[in-house]
């Protein structure tokens, strides 16, 4: 129940915004999303996973636009991700940090990251 080539490139634009990175790292950050959820066990997989969908489909309901995510402006990008972060709904608020908080943990393990935060490797790299 993994992200496929498209899923993690979409996604990757949302993620470019929310951490304000370079294009690699979020398709890092996206193929470490993919990771985790071909990892973990299915049912802690699927909260993940719905939230990347929606997120990525649901622009129409929230701002109005019917437009995947990665094919909004820049301006309309950052209205839908603030809807999201401000939603007034629970469950839909958490979906966006649940993605937000799991998405950190594969954006602090980038190198380029480290090394501009001042820490070093990594003590123990996955094979």
């Amino acid at each position: 129940m993994g992200l496929g080539p498209d899923a993690q490139r979409r996604i990757a634009v949302v993620l470019a915004d929310v951490f304000g990175e370079s294009p690699d790292v979020a398709l890092a950050v996206a193929a470490f999303l993919d990771g985790y959820l071909r990892r973990v066990p299915r049912p802690s997989a699927i909260g993940l996973r719905l939230a990347v969908w929606a997120l990525t489909w649901m622009p129409l309901l929230f701002i109005g636009v019917p437009l995947p995510v990665d094919a909004l402006s820049p301006a309309a990008r950052a209205r839908y991700l603030d809807r999201w972060a401000s939603a007034r709904t629970y469950f839909v608020r958490e979906a966006f940090y649940l993605l937000k908080a799991i998405a950190l943990m594969g954006w602090g393990a980038q190198p380029d990251v480290r090394a501009r935060l001042g820490l070093g490797p990594l003590a123990a790299e996955r094979a």
